[in-house]
């Protein structure tokens, strides 16, 4: 039973660590604290659950327990209060999940398995900020082990591990109660979702739910305001994301567009499949500065542009421009 200040500093339909009057007490009460650990420890379970498999799969394949995943996740929650700047305008909620995330990886990857990327996964890393900052967005698996000659499997396991360390900046505002949507981490960027809505054939229902998405709620909130059960607001989502990949996918551009168009209408003139060198030779002629273009990017600009041809074509070896 928690105490009657804490009690007292708790607020109707607020969770705890949204709470900022509490979180401002638990930096100066460690009894306040540490009820506000013990009150939390669902949450702290659910977060550990979002990102690092369920508790029961964490606790047979590291041979771990509840307690030892709680108590790392007490540290982070106790690090981060004493460090929080309440000032700075970004939600505590936000902030704590690195270091809890952090914390229990240390205690999975311990000793001879530190938390830490090999050399070559490093090396593989820094490739693939290359070619997005090349290609202007950041393709898919498939696409980056073609350009970077690895296998799929390689740049998946690579992304999965990295991606706990370093994808957690991106979420604005992730409930403990409706962690298993995974959606709002995807679309809560609100330029992002308003310039996909436009055309994205969603139901006037679909509509109300990205609009109350994109106002903070949560689907339990959302089910609520719009007098549905939670399932439905979930089946919605799913619509809605499914919907927006497409649209985004449908009108995605390459910062290379020109390049790539003026490439495929040659190739259709010709009636084959130019290389490389003629394709430098094109854009030199058309008044392209070649010199910034990396081999990567005109195979890149090669391989979108045969993408769009209608019909097999053979090598231009035999074809003269």
């Amino acid at each position: 039973m928690p105490s009657q200040r804490y009690i007292d500093l708790r607020e109707d339909n607020l969770p705890d660590l949204h709470n900022n009057v509490l979180l401002k007490a638990c930096q100066e009460d460690p009894d306040l604290l540490s009820e506000l650990l013990y009150e939390n420890k669902e949450f702290l379970f659910s977060i550990i659950a979002h990102y690092k498999g369920s508790i029961e799969s964490l606790k047979n394949k590291f041979n771990v327990d509840e307690e030892e995943l709680l108590q790392h996740a007490y540290i982070a929650v106790i690090t981060a209060i004493r460090d929080f700047d309440f000032n700075k305008g970004i939600k505590f909620t936000t902030y704590i999940y690195r270091p809890i995330i952090w914390e229990v990886n240390q205690l999975l990857y311990n000793d001879s398995r530190l938390v830490r990327l090999s050399r070559s996964a490093v090396d593989l890393l820094k490739q693939m900020e290359k070619v997005e900052n090349e290609l202007g967005y950041f393709p898919k698996a498939e696409e980056l082990a073609k350009l970077l000659d690895v296998t799929v499997e390689r740049i998946e396991n690579v992304l999965r591990f990295a991606s706990e360390l370093t994808s957690l900046n991106s979420l604005e505002s992730f409930e403990p109660e409706d962690y298993s949507i995974g959606y709002e981490s995807k679309v809560m960027d609100k330029i992002y979702v308003e310039n996909l809505l436009k055309n994205s054939d969603l139901s006037e229902f679909e509509t109300q739910v990205i609009n109350l998405i994109m106002d903070g709620n949560n689907n339990s909130q959302i089910a609520k305001k719009l007098n549905v059960y939670p399932m439905t607001v979930n089946r919605a989502l799913n619509r809605i994301k499914n919907k927006l990949d497409n649209n985004f996918e449908s009108k995605r551009l390459s910062k290379y567009e020109s390049e790539i168009g003026l490439i495929a209408e040659e190739m259709i003139e010709l009636n084959c499949i130019m290389n490389i060198e003629q394709l430098k030779d094109l854009l030199d002629v058309c008044g392209y500065n070649i010199s910034k273009y990396s081999s990567r990017v005109l195979y890149y600009i090669r391989q979108q542009a045969i993408s769009r041809l209608d019909q097999n074509l053979s090598e231009c070896n035999d074809c003269s421009q």
